[in-house]
């Protein structure tokens, strides 16, 4: 498995609150009743003639991290949401086929992408020159990658982090996501220091376990820029 470091895009405790707080807004989207699919060739199906039910399951599964890949364009808050509720209209309206799951992703991705950059380039041409804003774009395009990857990293831990037990996520959260201390957490919760610590441990030693390498050490490095960087 390769390593990927994350130049371009910095874990902060700004970036990763995005996860915790991004609610989807887009109107069309059924959130009363959200299908789960297991079948990918059924989900592909459904995708393609445009079913209500297999865009609302992608919409909730994919929308924080697109909205954390989205943010990198913009400056002001809740412009990404804007820009990933656009994206989502647009493929729900056009007419394009997808070939497998990581083609309709690619796609997000992609639409993303593209209205996010037309968005930096109506803000950047008020506020910059044509020499500079020429070097921005550069730099976007080659960062590309490593900020896709970082968006589904993101998506990875939250997703094995939900998966864990009520009490053990609330630990989690608080202590490599808020930053924390242990005490605190007791006091919050309104248990022993020592329980929180089984609690941690138990919850580390299942992360270890769903995560790759580098998301596992993603959370780690999150939660020390979260005690050290508020």
């Amino acid at each position: 498995m390769h390593s990927f470091t994350y130049p371009a895009y910095r874990v902060t405790s700004q970036n990763i609150a995005i996860f915790a707080v991004s609610k989807p807004r887009t109107i069309w989207i059924n959130n009363a009743h959200i299908m789960h699919y297991q079948d990918k060739k059924q989900l592909l199906d459904d995708l393609n003639i445009r079913k209500e039910e297999a865009f609302s399951f992608v919409f909730h599964r994919y929308y924080s991290r697109l909205c954390l890949f989205a943010s990198q364009f913009i400056d002001k808050s809740g412009e990404a949401e804007d820009i990933v509720d656009e994206a989502f209209m647009k493929i729900w309206r056009g007419q394009r086929s997808f070939e497998s799951i990581d083609h309709f992703k690619s796609s997000l991705y992609q639409t993303t992408r593209h209205i996010g950059l037309n968005k930096r380039t109506s803000d950047l041409r008020r506020i910059v020159r044509a020499d500079h804003y020429v070097s921005s774009q550069e730099q976007t395009q080659q960062s590309q990658l490593q900020q896709i990857v970082y968006a589904e990293a993101m998506g990875e831990l939250y997703h094995a982090i939900q998966s864990l037990p009520p009490k053990a996520q609330q630990i989690i959260r608080a202590t490599y996501l808020e930053g924390k201390s242990n005490e605190e957490v007791a006091t919050a919760m309104q248990i022993s220091i020592q329980t929180v610590k089984n609690q941690k441990l138990r919850a580390l030693s299942l992360l270890r376990a769903r995560l790759s390498r580098d998301t596992f050490n993603l959370l780690i490095l999150g939660a020390f820029i979260a005690k050290n960087f508020q």
